[in-house]
């Protein structure tokens, strides 16, 4: 390995690794991501009127020909409402995949000279099979109850998967207490607190960090609606570390809903998962490099390597290790069903 941890200035910029995620969420028709607010359907629905509900979103993309891609979405919410008490299971995941790109292999058996290339082989087209790109996996569940109209306790927990942020598994645990500050036809919004207890691994071990620990835990919820049938939604869930509070991640999303039917929504969404100490990552060290040779004499031994900036052969040296990018973004829409 060469080299050490990057430090920041190292890191690729953040917006490069947003867009491969972006793109492949653009693809999405019907994909629920969890920790975004719940449409304005069954939002109301499920704040005014006890019993159980339901929503589930499901898409796929799949193209063929020149190009192989593979994009599958899914996401379910179920709550149940009784008088001073809501109970919250979501689960969802984005799964893409593409093939690389196609080749022409030369039948065995061939011969032909080491500095040289085969006359007009035989040869057989070769379609390189479908790889995961993007993994992203969570699920959650919560229960309330109400203490009086503005103050409630809460508990729950979650598990997560972002193969793209180097996280392989993280479990978390709640319990805390919250407030309501405005509830009304208009708005509705909310504040929580909560102790957390957090058991993750990622795909590169960092001993620096801890996989397990205690958290503090914080969150908002606000809800308006600006008409009848268009509701602007934003939640926000952060965990810290308290052994260490640069350790701490948040997850905010951002949704816009609008009513086509007594049980279809239209809803577009922008998550943020952000991670302040991301997983590390083990990358190659390449060097750009065109051949000098200072007097002039191939072959007298004194040809050296000398980098460029463009052009030139690619010179592999080794690996070295930096961190992942700390913000990961996901835009979505989303085609709504709910019951």
């Amino acid at each position: 390995m060469i080299g050490g941890p990057a430090s920041d200035k190292a890191r690729r910029p953040g917006i490069e690794r947003a867009l491969p995620s972006m793109r492949v969420a653009l693809l999405l028709v019907a994909v629920h991501g969890l920790g975004a607010a719940a449409p304005a359907v069954a939002q109301d629905a499920g704040e005014t009127a006890t019993g159980w509900s339901n929503e589930t979103e499901l898409s796929l993309a799949l193209t063929g020909g020149n190009s192989t891609a593979r994009t599958f979405g899914f996401g379910d919410t179920v709550r149940r409402v009784r008088e001073g008490s809501r109970l919250q299971i979501r689960v969802s995941g984005i799964r893409s995949g593409t093939a690389g790109d196609r080749f022409l292999l030369v039948d065995p058996g061939v011969r032909f000279p080491i500095a040289g290339a085969p006359e007009d082989p035989g040869t057989r087209l070769v379609r390189p099979r479908v790889d995961t790109e993007v993994e992203n996996y969570l699920a959650s569940g919560r229960y309330e109850m109400d203490v009086s109209d503005r103050f409630f306790w809460n508990a729950g927990g979650g598990w997560d998967r972002n193969s793209d942020a180097g996280i392989l598994n993280r479990y978390t645990a709640f319990a805390g207490v919250g407030n309501v500050w405005s509830d009304n036809d208009t708005v509705r919004f909310s504040t929580s607190y909560a102790a957390s207890y957090t058991n993750r691994a990622e795909e590169t071990a960092d001993p620096g960090k801890d996989s397990r620990f205690a958290g503090a835990r914080l969150g908002w919820s606000y809800r308006h609606r600006f008409s009848g049938s268009a509701v602007y939604e934003n939640e926000l869930t952060a965990n810290v570390n308290l052994s260490a509070a640069s350790d701490y991640s948040f997850n905010m999303t951002h949704a816009l809903s609008a009513d086509l039917g007594t049980h279809l929504a239209l809803r577009v969404g922008l998550q943020w998962l952000y991670e302040h100490e991301p997983a590390p990552e083990d990358v190659a060290v390449v060097a750009r490099v065109e051949v000098v040779d200072p007097d002039g004499v191939p072959g007298s031994g004194d040809e050296l390597f000398e980098t460029v900036t463009d052009g030139g052969a690619a010179v592999a040296l080794g690996t070295s290790r930096i961190r992942k990018d700390r913000l990961d973004t996901i835009f979505r829409t989303a085609l709504v069903i709910s019951f």
